[in-house]
């Protein structure tokens, strides 16, 4: 393969690989809404249920 192709590959796996770090970084944010409104679920239910926070996980500190 010669230089430029192998640099026109090379572009193109870029771009490739940003467009599904986007798209992995919408999904996961996605999830992460999701799990907020399933906890809120768990929370009410509990509070309904007369329980005060037994069955209710509690919130993860991100390792960032």
């Amino acid at each position: 393969m010669d230089p430029a192709a192998l640099k026109k590959n090379f572009e193109e796996q870029i771009a490739n690989t940003e467009k599904q770090i986007r798209e992995l970084e919408e999904n996961l944010a996605k999830a992460k809404e999701y799990k907020i409104k399933l906890t809120g679920g768990l929370e009410t239910i509990g509070l309904l249920e007369g329980d005060s926070d037994a069955d209710v996980p509690a919130e993860e500190t991100p390792a960032e």
